[in-house]
């Protein structure tokens, strides 16, 4: 189902005006909390940070992390490792982030960059604290992810994506996650769920929530994450979903459904999944969901996308758990009667949920 987690930024970073700040033009040994509006390369591992690592308080700066580490103190409200919060034009390079309740968040403003960045073992705690992702896009668009190792974070995500809904802290930003490409990046493991363990883990490799529409994904090898490969929620429609390596999800989970290599949810339309491999997920490889009833009234399903040129083979690796909701699993699911508007074309698969599926040039 679509998810109904709102996501509220900053509520565990310290205030803006607690922070320090940075002017060295090239070399900086930093603190926790360090406040950067230069371009920089750091010089020292900062941490282990209490409460946040490093804010990004300028636009058009480059902050080179030069091979040092981020780090944290494993436990929750420790904040986020580095955080590019309403600028635009950064590019964040070469380093580790971890052990934060999130590793790197871009939250509101455009076109930074993130790339050769290790995001690992930031975890955050649901009910607790705000984040739970290695990378997370918040209100923000046309940003770039590109070529980053993300691992055993939790409880939401390895990469997420989020528009902001809370528009009543007069910090927060708001709109959707818009235009972002997520390329290149090896997304694996991460599987970590304080509250629920592995058997009910929400994990998804890539989480692209309500609304963060027209962002594309390709080229990523996203590998043994908690519940989902890659997850595009209700309404995050007008997405490209490329050349992606997607495998092995769903093999920890025993509730409700097990987790596919790619599923689409209600009203996320007009997207295109191709030449993707897509293998050995607990449930299904490709799914689009049908329409659904809800308290609220009725939900469309997932049309008018184009699925093609995909290998889905191998999947259905765990026995189907019945439920109302999620039916029988194949390698290409359709939910919807007749497949609607969904074009599925020339994929190669084992199983399909129905004739639309497979049947189609």
């Amino acid at each position: 189902m679509t998810s109904t987690r709102r996501r509220v930024a900053l509520l565990i970073l310290l205030p803006l005006l607690q922070l320090t700040g940075v002017g060295a033009a090239d070399a900086a040994i930093l603190a926790c909390g360090a406040r950067i509006t230069t371009d920089t390369v750091l010089e020292n591992d900062v941490g282990p940070c209490p409460a946040g690592g490093l804010v990004v308080a300028a636009s058009g700066i480059v902050l080179d992390l030069n091979g040092h580490r981020v780090f944290g103190q494993p436990g929750p409200t420790d904040g986020l490792g580095i955080h590019l919060f309403r600028v635009s034009g950064v590019t964040v390079r070469n380093g580790t982030v971890s052990d934060f309740d999130g590793g790197v968040a871009i939250e509101g403003g455009e076109r930074n960059t993130v790339e050769f960045v290790t995001a690992r073992d930031n975890v955050g705690r649901a009910g607790i604290s705000a984040a739970g992702e290695g990378i997370a896009i918040l209100s923000s668009r046309n940003n770039q992810l590109y070529g980053n190792n993300i691992f055993s974070n939790g409880p939401f995500a390895g990469v997420g994506l989020y528009t902001l809904i809370d528009s009543s802290h007069p910090r927060t930003t708001s709109g959707p996650s818009t235009g972002n490409v997520v390329d290149s990046n090896t997304i694996t493991r991460n599987v970590i769920d304080p509250a629920g363990g592995l058997v009910n883990t929400q994990i998804a490799g890539i989480r692209a929530e309500n609304n963060s529409t027209h962002n594309t994904y390709v080229n990523n090898r996203v590998v043994n994450n908690g519940l989902d490969g890659i997850s595009l929620f209700r309404g995050s429609g007008n997405s490209v979903i490329r050349g992606n390596i997607v495998t092995g999800h769903g093999l920890f989970r025993n509730a409700i459904r097990r987790g596919s290599g790619i599923i689409v949810f209600n009203e996320a339309n007009n997207n295109l999944i191709e030449h993707n491999l897509v293998t050995n997920n607990g449930d299904n490889g490709i799914s689009l969901r049908p329409t659904v009833t809800v308290t609220s009234g009725v939900v469309p399903g997932s049309m008018n996308n184009i699925v093609r040129n995909n290998t889905a083979v191998g999947n259905v690796a765990r026995p189907y758990i019945p439920h109302p909701i999620f039916g029988p699993t194949a390698d290409l699911h359709d939910g919807n009667p007749n497949c609607d508007n969904n074009l599925w074309q020339d994929n190669r698969y084992g199983t399909a949920s129905q004739p639309c599926v497979g049947d189609r040039p």
